[in-house]
């Protein structure tokens, strides 16, 4: 247990090193799962529903997640944010996305530590949809993603309520993007 705690000390302190603006340790418990957060990708319906391997329909459902949560005890919480150079209008902008990207790279720094780190079952989960991709393969047809190694699905995919796992976990979170922007990700333990 000793080990468990120095290596979930050292990827918290990794994860804030490389640019993570907060790092938590919260309890599977206080992750929210609502399915009105994944009807949210399809009322009204999201651009990235059917469109990106890492949303819905392709990832598994909501009551299955719920499922698998159940044998997770720990979870790691971060954020990556940033200030906007200009208040934001509804129309996002490419300076919105460039911290998902530094979160999704995080996230998966984390869940390789975790696992090298004796968290097998470690899995990582992005805020927003994986914009790895300039355009998914899905759009396409396709099923095969170019980067099955480095894609994680959508925390809102997978219907986690974002806003009140946050304020669970004492984190700041907002969608009413104004000068900053803040991105959060979640790794099971």
């Amino acid at each position: 247990m000793m080990k468990h705690k120095k290596v979930l000390d050292n990827i918290i302190s990794l994860l804030k090193e490389q640019g993570a603006s907060a790092v938590v340790l919260a309890n599977t418990a206080d992750i929210v799962v609502d399915e009105r957060v994944r009807l949210k990708c399809r009322v009204p319906v999201c651009d990235s529903y059917n469109k990106n391997l890492m949303c819905p329909p392709y990832v598994p459902s909501v009551a299955e997640f719920r499922e698998a949560l159940k044998n997770y005890k720990q979870a790691i919480l971060l954020q990556v944010s940033a200030d906007l150079h200009e208040t934001c209008t509804n129309a996002p902008r490419e300076e919105v996305f460039l911290p998902a990207r530094k979160l999704h790279e995080l996230v998966n720094l984390g869940e390789r530590e975790a696992f090298t780190g004796g968290f097998r079952f470690a899995a990582g989960f992005i805020g927003g949809c994986c914009r790895l991709c300039d355009e998914c393969i899905a759009a396409q047809g396709g099923t095969s993603c170019r980067f099955p190694f480095k894609a994680r699905p959508s925390m809102e995919a997978m219907g986690i309520d974002v806003i009140a796992t946050a304020e669970k976990a004492g984190l700041p979170l907002a969608f009413l993007i104004k000068n900053k922007v803040t991105w959060m990700g979640l790794i099971l333990l």
